[in-house]
């Protein structure tokens, strides 16, 4: 939301920093709870995927629209290529091995190295971003002709913190004995028999003038809004609360479509967390118990092989494919691809144990690379119906909102994934001990593909309407507008 306020520049760099800041405190945390504040920092301050999905979608053409998403998957490939050699050749143990002597700040930080090469690499971003990026010339647009989001209203596209505290306000003057009056009602309504000319309650008459059963302990004057009816204020502050409570009439929560395009990137984003966070664990676990039995060197072998494949497949083959086929019919495949995957993964361990270490790289390796490959496919093109369902609405917030989905599922994740494999454990029967954690895996990847299924192709298939209409002279002068502010 801050993005649809202030620009898409501005919060990016401002993302780097903080990411930059939080990683180089992690670098010298000395205790669990200090990398915990360290991380939490990082997530408050880092909401540049999201961001970057919005400029993506703003300065790319609709029939490209796909290969360049499919470009922010390449740079996750790449990410998960260099980040752990980084980080396991930046480590104490092997710096000093390599330089052959002991250094007293590497023994007392001995991951502080990984921490600040983490935050070198957001600082390199900040200078580039700050002489090189431009500002999005559809934000540009938009606060040219007064449509971008102001300031005041960061929180009204949601106003759940408002709207919260109202109705905490409205509790408390129930308490009271209160209720607010709807503001179409007049004033007079709430006091239909208000002393003339005193402007005084009735009750309020009643007491100055000592008559039997006078409501003495009633104020004179509550206020504009709010009637002395003690029997109806629990019933007023219920219907207000709900009324303040519910989204706004252009909120992003209120579209159905986009509420299930939330829900594909949150189920998505469980199975990837899952299987991201689970297999070094079913990697190391003996193959007597269902795991692989391989060694740490072997495990990395593995994940590097799914870092390879998704930077070929995004980059060279992903685009090609939505070309010809069109981003709902790929979706549909790679899910279903993703799906077969995951499910069947205990499988393809018992094929691989059974098959010698060649079997075990040709049907786990198999079976991992066409995860891979599904979920590129879905992870790309879920972002491209993420701004397609949105419709003109505010990118910044829709993408705010999607992203807090998927990574409120990224912290259950792997405490459920952890949870169930541990007492799936204790089971006598082998199958079991991995089969249930990838049972899950298979439900999520299900609610995938049948949220998937059900999008409307106004969505799906959004981009594939030509993108070569010439602009009307209206559109052509904002256009112009917009270039002479980048």
């Amino acid at each position: 939301m801050f993005a649809d306020a202030r620009g898409r520049k501005p919060t990016l760099i401002l993302g780097l920093v903080g990411s930059a800041m939080a990683m180089s405190a992690l670098g010298f945390a000395g205790s669990f709870p200090v990398a915990v504040a360290c991380r939490a920092l990082a997530g408050l301050t880092n909401g540049n995927i999201g961001v970057t999905k919005v400029m993506v979608h703003e300065m790319v053409s609709k029939r490209d629209q796909a290969q360049a998403m499919a470009l922010l998957s390449f740079n996750w490939g790449m990410g998960s290529i260099v980040g752990p050699i980084a980080g396991g050749f930046l480590t104490a143990t092997s710096l000093e091995q390599a330089a052959g002597f002991s250094v007293p700040f590497l023994d007392q930080f001995p991951y502080a190295m990984p921490c600040f090469f983490s935050a070198l690499i957001s600082v390199l971003g900040i200078v580039v971003g700050a002489c090189m990026l431009p500002e999005s010339p559809e934000w540009l647009r938009q606060q040219s002709l007064g449509q971008a989001a102001p300031p005041s209203s960061c929180w009204a596209t949601c106003g759940w913190p408002s709207k919260l505290l109202d109705a905490l306000r409205c509790a408390c003057v129930a308490r009271r004995g209160y209720h607010h009056v709807p503001a179409e009602e007049p004033a007079e309504a709430a006091f239909p028999s208000a002393a003339a000319g005193t402007g005084a309650t009735p009750s309020a008459a009643e007491a100055s003038s000592g008559g039997a059963g006078s409501e003495a302990s009633q104020p004179d004057e509550l206020g504009d809004g709010i009637s002395v009816r003690p029997e109806r204020a629990l019933q007023g502050c219920l219907a207000r609360a709900a009324s303040r409570l519910a989204p706004a009439p252009d909120s992003p929560l209120r579209d159905s479509v986009l509420l299930r395009c939330f829900g594909l990137y949150a189920t998505l984003a469980l199975a990837a967390i899952l299987i991201d966070e689970l297999l070094p664990v079913i990697g190391k676990m003996r193959r007597e118990a269902g795991g692989l039995g391989m060694s740490e060197a072997e495990i990395a072998e593995l994940l590097i092989i799914q870092g390879v494949s998704l930077v070929v497949f995004q980059l060279l083959i992903f685009h090609r494919l939505v070309a010809r086929f069109g981003e709902g019919r790929v979706f549909k495949w790679g899910s279903v691809c993703a799906l077969v995957a995951l499910s069947t993964l205990p499988v393809s361990i018992w094929l691989g144990n059974s098959s010698g270490p060649a079997g075990r790289w040709v049907f786990v390796g198999g079976a991992l690379a066409l995860k891979t490959l599904g979920m590129g496919c879905c992870f790309s093109l879920t972002f491209v119906f993420i701004n397609s369902a949105a419709k003109g609405r505010r990118l910044g917030a829709v993408n705010g909102i999607s992203q807090s989905a998927a990574s409120a599922v990224r912290v259950v994740g792997p405490a459920l994934g952890g949870f169930l494999l541990s007492v799936s454990l204790r089971s006598s029967v082998v199958w079991i001990h991995t089969g249930v954690v990838c049972a899950l895996m298979g439900l999520a990847m299900g609610a995938t593909v049948a949220i998937g299924a059900s999008l409307p192709t106004s969505v799906t298939d959004a981009n594939r309407e030509p993108d070569d209409t010439p602009p009307s002279a209206p559109e052509a002068a904002e256009l112009e507008l917009a270039s002479v502010h980048v």
